[in-house]
């Protein structure tokens, strides 16, 4: 039987991989991730967010890609870039205004978004952690 007393204080935790289970940030974990998820975009740029989805898959939630594509983007290491589908045209449609761009940096309706990393994205995040030991520091011991 739970038993609440009124000293008691409800405490929420969003489970996330790169946070210990106290709340804190594993910040080596979060380092790799993000520099992951940085580098697939630069050897890729123009992935469209739903296959960075796809490509990590069995790896991680949605939820949590799009919150580390988030960090990344409010860090200036990604450009969140969207592409509105043209419409269709047909041989008895009415001719339209011709779009100036269709690249946008607002999401639309009937939209694809897509990542892009700016120029200086490597020395932004090297910014972010910049005495943290690599994620990975144990692999050169399973390997030897």
């Amino acid at each position: 039987m739970l038993v609440f007393s009124a000293s008691c204080e409800v405490v929420g935790f969003l489970s996330r991989p790169w946070r210990i289970v106290d709340g804190s940030l594993n910040k080596p974990l979060c380092k790799g991730m993000m520099e992951a998820v940085l580098l697939h975009i630069m050897t890729r740029p123009g992935v469209p967010e739903q296959q960075l989805v796809r490509h990590y898959q069995g790896v991680l939630q949605p939820v949590a890609i799009r919150e580390l594509l988030q960090a990344l983007e409010d860090l200036g290491c990604l450009l969140k870039r969207s592409m509105r589908k043209p419409s269709r045209v047909s041989l008895f449609s009415s001719p339209g205004p011709a779009e100036e761009s269709v690249c946008m940096k607002q999401k639309g309706s009937s939209s694809e978004v897509f990542y892009e990393p700016t120029i200086d994205c490597c020395l932004r995040l090297g910014k972010v952690f910049p005495h943290e030991a690599n994620w990975n520091k144990w692999v050169k011991f399973l390997h030897t």
